[in-house]
């Protein structure tokens, strides 16, 4: 079927189709004889009908058969042609009709996927990225096992200071507001935190047990509950009891108390775990380092719209999911989405531009997909679902979410690939 192909701005292509009467005829007979092998016209036997009279009572049918028929051939010519093309979205029809002579003509517009003109790879002076773990590193993450680890003792003979942990009964009472008093019993602070509004810390300070403080704190006026915006709450504290964090000792007692052996062995399983992770930063950089340099020619503006748009979507997605995760209640209604979309629209650019990029060079590699990497992620997540790993793998093919692990992981793997081709080291 003749037809042009003309490319647009953010990779659309139109396509315009022009198919002359003769040619439309051959085809509606094609399907005439389809259709009258088993049409039941009256006067006829079954499949016995002429022609003329099949088109006559079937023409609605036999219309909306042809069209379907010669836009499925428009379609298989276009994306088996000799330009590639590779759709993202479906065809949106502009014209789909026959005219008055009996030819036909379809115009559609879809977006296709970008095939960039990339530079070769080969070695390229990549950041250096210090693997040392240092001991003061591990020092510092001693400390944070220790923090864990750590203990509130009584110290109701002390006066509250920052650091400290009290135990306080609470009261809040709002300026001229109809409501019953708040009130929480046996509320645990630790004094000077950022989580306690700086008004409370305040009036903590040099409390003993027995004390009975008040704070009061203005209200913001943007808060959601606009009776109470701008007002003031007063806040009546008794301080029921106050303790002290009592760290344990960086020794072979801590390592033992989450299951060690000894100091030696817990100092080994920090410093493997900071060289992963320094690792794991050295591949993030050198990934983006070699990326930028791919990507350096490309306009972050000419992209595929829909798949700005769907990553857009997932960015925003996972953002709520977050906040719930936090315990952060997100009102829908309350929040500036269009804000939003627009300062993570950069980011999301950048996501799908490395996306393309690099599902091009897998193919350009033929890098196959690592099954045994595969695998091992539906393993991992079928033990923490308390799941058989072959039910687990069944029921992500059954959802359709295998294919998305198989295209994560032959994305990794072309990452690896990209790094080796550069000089850099793969683990």
């Amino acid at each position: 079927m003749p037809y042009t192909i003309t490319r647009r701005a953010n990779h659309t292509v139109e396509i315009a189709a022009d198919l002359d009467a003769d040619t439309v005829d051959r085809e509606r007979d094609g399907i005439i004889r389809n259709i009258r092998g088993k049409a039941n016209v009256p006067g006829f036997r079954p499949g016995k009908a002429p022609a003329a009279a099949v088109r006559a009572r079937y023409a609605d049918e036999i219309q909306d058969e042809l069209k379907e028929h010669l836009t499925g051939l428009l379609w298989h010519e276009v994306f088996n042609g000799e330009e590639e093309i590779e759709p993202l979205t479906n065809p949106q029809i502009h014209t789909l009709d026959f005219t008055a002579d009996g030819a036909f003509k379809l115009s559609a517009e879809l977006e296709v996927r970008p095939q960039y003109e990339l530079p070769e790879l080969g070695p390229l002076s990549l950041p250096e990225v210090s693997l040392e773990v240092t001991d003061a590193e591990i020092a510092g993450e001693l400390a944070k096992v220790a923090e864990e680890q750590a203990i509130w003792e009584p110290a109701d003979d002390e006066e509250a200071v920052d650091g400290l942990m009290v135990e306080v009964d609470l009261q809040g009472v709002v300026e001229g507001g109809d409501d019953e008093p708040f009130t929480e019993e046996d509320a645990r602070i630790i004094v000077g935190s950022d989580s306690v509004p700086p008004e409370i810390n305040e009036a903590l300070q040099g409390a003993k047990v027995g004390d009975e403080r008040t704070a009061a704190k203005i209200l913001p006026d943007d808060l959601d509950d606009a009776d109470k915006a701008g007002k003031t709450v007063t806040y009546t504290i008794k301080l029921k009891s106050v303790k002290r964090k009592q760290l344990p000792e960086i020794d072979d007692d801590l390592a033992t108390t989450i299951g060690l052996e000894d100091l030696e062995e817990l100092r080994g399983r920090i410093a493997d775990v900071l060289g992963q992770q320094k690792r794991g930063d050295r591949r993030t950089q050198w990934r983006r380092f070699i990326l930028d340099h791919l990507e350096e020619t490309i306009d972050h503006g000419e992209l595929p719209s829909s798949l700005v748009q769907s990553t857009l979507r997932e960015q925003l997605d996972r953002y709520a999911y977050t906040m719930a995760m936090q315990g952060v209640e997100v009102d829908p209604e309350k929040i500036d989405w269009q804000e939003l979309a627009a300062k993570a629209e950069p980011a999301a650019r950048q996501e799908v531009l490395d996306t393309l990029v690099l599902e091009q060079l897998a193919e350009a590699w033929e890098v196959p997909v690592p099954e045994t990497d595969v695998d091992a992620y539906v393993a991992s997540e079928a033990t923490r679902l308390d799941l058989p790993p072959a039910e687990h793998k069944a029921n992500l093919a059954a959802e359709k979410k295998l294919e998305r692990i198989r295209h994560g992981a032959r994305i990794a793997a072309t990452v690896d690939e990209m790094i080796r081709r550069t000089g850099g080291e793969v683990e």
